[in-house]
């Protein structure tokens, strides 16, 4: 990485700026990690190209004490950059993108 933020050293035009966007055409791939009853993925947000981390909880125990999330399930994921990009709402440090990904939890 060329800047420390983007693996092509540049935020993608129109990127900059927070709005709440999604594209189905995006295709991301995230690296995934336990971390206690949790699961982390991480990697770049398709829109600004920032890394960003998403933590899911990894199991959900039933009545029995059993796990409940037999398959692959779809998530909504959204950007957790941390980058202030301009016009951000308050208490919220990200591009504002938003994307659907299946995950085995």
């Amino acid at each position: 990485m060329t800047d420390g933020q983007t693996g092509a050293g540049q935020i993608p035009p129109g990127a900059s700026e927070w709005a709440e966007v999604t594209d189905p055409a995006w295709n991301v791939k995230f690296d995934r990690r336990e971390a206690g009853l949790s699961l982390i993925f991480s990697g770049q947000c398709p829109r600004c190209l920032h890394q960003t981390n998403f933590t899911v909880p990894r199991v959900r125990p039933d009545a029995a004490g059993g796990r409940q999330r037999p398959g692959p399930e779809v998530l909504t994921m959204y950007c957790e950059c941390g980058y202030p990009h301009e016009g951000h709402p308050d208490r919220d440090n990200s591009c504002g993108a938003y994307w659907s990904y299946e995950a085995e939890l």
